[in-house]
């Protein structure tokens, strides 16, 4: 019989897996709007409708597993989820800036300026949508995460 560590174990696996086969179908639908590279598209049809059959049989089986398993459904917080994305691009952001880049070597203080203002550019806006999402999540009684909280009757 499996152990409860044992069915944590796998359900993280299952997640990390899930997560990587819905990066696999953003790809093959993504845009080619980028702006600081270029996705090209080297798929043929027919490589393409392979992985779009793949990925969703790859999902029915994650399915299988979960419920053979009996691993809980993680339920997730879409914006803690946006918040934690919009904070580690704020650190990457301020990570780069012209104190730093000079631990890469010598940066004049014009270029500095340019740099930092662009930074900060980018900033602002990642900024504003962490701050749009950084209030506090719905809790039920007593610290209950939210979706608990929605089955007991907690929350509107």
């Amino acid at each position: 019989m499996i152990n409860a560590s044992q069915v944590l174990a796998i359900g993280v696996t299952l997640h990390l897996i899930e997560e990587a086969v819905e990066d696999i179908e953003r790809l093959l639908s993504a845009a080619s709007a980028r702006t600081t590279y270029r996705l090209v598209d080297d798929l043929t049809p027919a490589e393409r409708e392979t992985i779009h059959t793949s990925c969703s049989q790859a999902r029915e089986a994650l399915g299988r597993a979960a419920a053979r398993i009996r691993t809980e459904i993680a339920e997730h917080s879409l914006r803690q989820e946006i918040r934690g994305q919009a904070a580690t691009a704020w650190v990457t952001l301020q990570d780069t800036k012209s104190d730093a880049l000079r631990g890469y070597g010598p940066l004049s203080p014009e270029d500095g300026v340019v740099v930092d203002d662009l930074l900060d550019a980018i900033s602002r806006h990642v900024t504003a949508i962490f701050r749009l999402v950084e209030g506090p999540l719905r809790q039920g009684a007593a610290g209950t995460p939210p979706a608990a909280a929605a089955r007991q009757g907690d929350c509107p």
